[in-house]
């Protein structure tokens, strides 16, 4: 696990302190699943397998999560960012509601805490175990997993990190891994407090982006999303994917 010292200067300078008590309170009810019932203010961070999003969420975050580990990949995982005087992580999971009550009861007494980052692969290896991913043929959950960042560095920011949009099965991703991760996806897109940040990558043909898609339909409007193109590096100048992404790049602006 590597972090990064995050300039947290401008960040600090746009929320006030009524504003972080403000974010503490959503906090403290989204770790209540308030949210299933009540749509909470939040920024998700989606988009297709391999689009870059674990670049935007470091980027965002200035945390680095391993990514040929897929650790934080088969889950919604809430990042939730403190300025506190110490460092200090929490690790917790909040049951998805189609859980029984036994299987809630035995998630929520999982937790963990650190002084620092260097166990945490660990930590979340542990979370998916207690998730069942791996059992039963199951690959991916709709638990939340709750990570909570605090330190000197650290903005106040609250951000939730969703499974890559699949495109086809393969021997790891049945066509059920497929239709739950889009659900999962698709529950936090249709929340009307949901900030979505759909993360596009210029590699990728843009009509196959199936972000893209579900954005449309969750936020017809276009008042609460925001694209973000990826690799653009990999684009071949004067190319026909070239000019599509200058488009976007125009309209988002």
């Amino acid at each position: 696990m590597v972090t990064r010292p995050f300039d947290s200067d401008v960040l600090d300078g746009l929320c006030s302190k009524d504003q972080v008590d403000l974010l503490n309170a959503v906090d403290r009810l989204r770790s209540q699943g308030i949210d299933h019932y009540v749509s909470l203010p939040q920024i998700i961070v989606c988009g297709d397998q391999s689009s870059g999003k674990s670049s935007v969420l470091e980027a965002i975050s200035g945390i680095s999560f391993p990514v040929k580990s897929n650790l934080c990949t088969r889950f919604p995982t809430e990042l939730i960012l403190r300025k506190t005087p110490n460092v200090g992580v929490t690790v917790s999971i909040v049951p998805h509601q189609s859980r029984t009550k036994a299987e809630a009861e035995a998630l929520r007494n999982f937790s963990g805490t650190l002084d620092g980052f260097d166990a945490l692969p660990e930590l979340i290896e542990k979370a998916k175990t207690a998730m069942a991913i791996g059992s039963f043929g199951r690959a991916f959950s709709k638990d939340l997993l709750r990570i909570e960042v605090s330190g000197p560095d650290r903005p106040h920011l609250t951000i939730v990190d969703l499974p890559g949009l699949i495109h086809s099965e393969t021997k790891q991703q049945s066509a059920n891994d497929i239709e739950l991760v889009q659900d999962v996806v698709k529950s936090y897109m249709e929340k009307e407090r949901s900030v979505i940040l759909a993360v596009v990558s210029a590699k990728n043909d843009y009509a196959n982006q199936v972000v893209l898609k579900l954005v449309r339909a969750a936020d017809k409007a276009g008042t609460r999303s925001l694209g973000v193109i990826t690799k653009p590096d990999t684009l071949i100048p004067g190319s026909g994917s070239e000019a599509t992404n200058w488009i976007l790049v125009n309209i988002q602006a």
